[in-house]
């Protein structure tokens, strides 16, 4: 009964530390997201105003929109990333960071790397009606 119970803890520490590592990587994988999110929100306000004033629509300036998602980024800290600007009315963002683990590293798992992804898209609206 001794081996079974001493056995039993080491099953029972095992699944709570992949329980708590796993429970990190996808806390680590909604930060990731959300940092996307709000870098391409940032970069989806940098509209070129000659074209907005004149009513000609929303257009990103893309030179803007990428560096307003770079220093979103650059603040975030442990998170990576890349923004792009595709048809003019559209910003992407990818976003990568790394989960360092507590209890996966026993067993030679270090860290777990997780991404983001976002993006914004630009419309002009009348009257609640895209245009």
């Amino acid at each position: 009964m001794t081996t079974w119970v001493a056995l039993s803890a080491v099953v029972m520490i095992v699944l709570v530390g992949l329980a708590i590592d796993l429970g990190g990587q996808v806390y680590a994988k909604q930060r990731a997201q959300d940092i996307a999110a709000q870098a391409a929100r940032a970069a989806g306000q940098q509209l070129q105003g000659g074209a907005a004033v004149r009513g000609q629509g929303a257009v990103v300036d893309p030179a803007r929109a990428a560096a307003a998602a770079r220093a979103y980024l650059a603040g975030a800290g442990d998170v990576t990333g890349s923004a792009t600007t595709r048809g003019g009315d559209t910003i992407i963002v990818n976003t990568t960071s790394t989960y360092h683990t507590t209890f996966l590293s026993i067993i030679g798992i270090g860290s777990l790397t997780v991404t983001g992804h976002a993006q914004a898209h630009i419309t002009r609206t009348i009257g609640g009606v895209p245009r």
